[in-house]
């Protein structure tokens, strides 16, 4: 009725490529859709894309590298991201930038729970961040930006990360042996790491075998802050204390 065998053989195959043709522009479709209405709604909440992005259909805007200062002093609750790896961090980080390399990125995309909070994506000269930017508005982050040129072409303050040792007169508690031995794991096991991604920790207090403290820098109000104490900083002073009971975050009781 429809001919020989292979004449519907090739119309199969054509009705196939159609279907899948039909498909791919059915996704970047949606992909350009939601890119608009990510536009829309950064320019609806005050930091409208560059006019460069709207144009390029990207999900994301570029800063130029002599406006990066600014636009960090100009943007509220920015969250600079730092996705270089740990020697670029070592060398020199913007101030409070928070450092998670980038080959990390997608596993720790967790600890930034806010995703309306505006983030700048930074890395050595700007390509790394392009990559960490599609992958922040892939994760259905609002306002992303990337500083153009990196820290390479960046002129703003840097800070080093510096381990200064927790001082145990700043401390509560009557046991000042133990005091000290909980500040010597902290600084020898905790803090650098915490350091290298643009956080800290305070120990407000160490009674009756009970932890208090409270996270800074970028550890503060980080969607993995809980998890860091409880599971991490908890678990690892019980183990090489034992008279450790417990640790209480008290970073929300007091003013960052």
């Amino acid at each position: 009725m429809f001919g020989s065998k292979d004449k519907v053989q090739e119309l199969a195959q054509k009705v196939e490529q159609l279907t899948q043709q039909l498909e791919e522009q059915q996704r970047r479709h949606e992909h350009q859709l939601k890119v608009l209405r990510q536009q829309v709604a950064a320019m609806l909440a005050g930091l409208p894309p560059t006019a460069q992005s709207v144009l390029s259909g990207l999900p994301y805007s570029e800063i130029p590298k002599e406006q990066v200062p600014d636009f960090i002093q100009s943007v509220p609750s920015l969250l600079v991201l730092d996705v270089r790896g740990d020697e670029g961090w070592s060398h020199g980080h913007i101030p409070e930038a928070k450092h998670i390399p980038a080959n990390q990125l997608l596993m720790r995309v967790g600890e930034m729970a806010d995703k309306t909070r505006p983030i700048l994506t930074v890395c050595a000269n700007g390509n790394t961040g392009v990559t960490a930017a599609q992958l922040l508005a892939k994760e259905g982050f609002l306002h992303v930006f990337n500083a153009l040129g990196g820290m390479a072409g960046y002129k703003g303050p840097l800070v080093k990360p510096e381990l200064k040792a927790l001082d145990a007169g700043e401390v509560q508690g009557v046991d000042r042996e133990l005091i000290a031995r909980v500040l010597e794991v902290l600084d020898r096991d905790v803090r650098p790491g915490l350091k290298r991604d643009g956080g800290d920790i305070q120990v407000l207090a160490v009674e009756e075998g009970v932890v208090k403290v409270k996270m800074a820098g970028a550890c503060f109000g980080c969607g993995a802050q809980k998890r860091t104490v409880e599971d991490g900083i908890k678990n690892h002073l019980m183990r090489l204390i034992p008279e450790i009971k417990g640790v209480e975050d008290h970073t929300l009781n007091i003013p960052a």
